[in-house]
C-alpha cells in the first residue's frame, strides 16, 4: 500500500484564513438557511441577501446539550443565545463574497476583532464557564451558501 502526501503553501500567515476553503457562491437576492451540528451544539441560521449585501439575519435556533439557548430561565446558558445573535448581526451589511468571508473569518474559533466587539453582551453563567463559540455560527453560514437559496 501507498500513501502519497500533497502539501501546499499559500504563502499566508494568518493559520485561520490560511485553512479556510471558500467556494465561489452565487449572491442571488432572497434567504439562505445553513446549519451546524455536532454532537452537543446545534445551529440553523437564516441570512437575507439584497443586492449581493447581507441585510437581514436572524438564529433560528440553538442548543447545547438538548438545552435551548432561547429559554435562558430554564438552564444555565444565560446570555449565550444573546451572544450568539450579537455575532451573527456582526455580517449584516457585508457587501459581496470576498466580505462576507472576511467577516466570517473573525468568527472563526473564539469571536475575534471587530467580531468580538459586535458582542455587547457579557452576562455569562460563571457556574457553567458558558462562552460563545462563533465558529459554529460561521459553518452554518457557509452552510447556508453551499446549500443556495432557500427561498427568493
Amino acid at each position: 500500500m501507498a500513501v502519497i502526501a500533497i502539501v501546499a503553501c499559500n504563502g499566508n500567515s494568518d493559520p485561520v484564513a490560511a485553512n479556510a476553503v471558500w467556494p465561489v457562491w452565487d449572491l442571488r437576492d432572497g434567504d439562505y438557511r445553513g446549519h451546524f451540528d455536532d454532537r452537543e451544539h446545534n445551529v440553523s441560521v437564516q441570512l437575507t441577501i439584497e443586492n449581493e449585501e447581507i441585510v437581514a439575519v436572524s438564529l433560528r435556533w440553538a442548543y447545547y446539550r438538548g438545552a435551548d439557548y432561547r429559554s435562558a430561565d430554564e438552564n444555565p446558558y444565560a446570555g449565550i443565545f444573546d451572544q450568539h445573535v450579537e455575532s451573527l448581526e456582526f455580517l449584516i451589511g457585508a457587501r459581496g463574497v470576498e466580505e462576507i468571508v472576511e467577516r466570517t473569518i473573525y468568527m472563526e474559533g473564539s469571536p475575534s476583532g471587530p467580531a468580538l466587539e459586535a458582542i455587547t453582551t457579557q452576562d455569562v453563567d460563571g457556574f457553567s464557564a458558558a462562552t460563545i463559540r462563533s465558529g459554529k455560527l460561521g459553518s452554518a453560514v457557509r452552510d447556508a451558501f453551499n446549500r443556495g437559496r432557500y427561498r427568493e
